[in-house]
């Protein structure tokens, strides 16, 4: 349909859309540059967030278990997309792609399993190593 409107060459239309990405993206990064507040005699190893400086150095590593909870939950929402593409094709796929994805959910339950036995969904445990 898009043909009868206005034919261009599929070439000329990547080139096109190329090139009004990377303006785009030039034009954010140098707007970006000139509104940016600028410092004078300011350190670039110290944090300057909301416009407040730290009144004291960090005391240590960060403990933040909910990295992890976000990487499993990537792991696991992955899954999901690739069901769904299973399901759509599941007519055409049969036995044998049920069978596949049938090990496929086999598989990531062990993970979980083995994850929940690692202790790595946790909170306020210590990981067994």
């Amino acid at each position: 349909m898009g043909d009868l409107i206005f034919p261009i060459n599929p070439g000329a239309a990547l080139a096109i859309h190329v090139a009004l990405s990377a303006g785009i993206v030039a034009a954010i990064i140098v707007v970006a540059a000139l509104l940016r507040e600028k410092r004078s005699g300011a350190r670039a190893d110290v944090p300057y967030e909301g416009g407040v400086l730290p009144a004291a150095p960090q005391q240590g590593p960060v403990n933040a278990p909910y990295f992890l909870i976000a990487a499993l939950f990537v792991i696991f929402d992955m899954e999901a997309a690739i069901l769904f593409a299973w399901a759509v094709a599941a007519r055409d796929t049969g036995w044998l792609g049920l069978i596949e994805a049938a090990v496929f959910i086999g598989v990531l339950l062990l993970a979980l399993v083995y994850l929940w036995a690692d202790g790595a969904l946790d909170w306020h445990k210590e990981r067994r190593r």
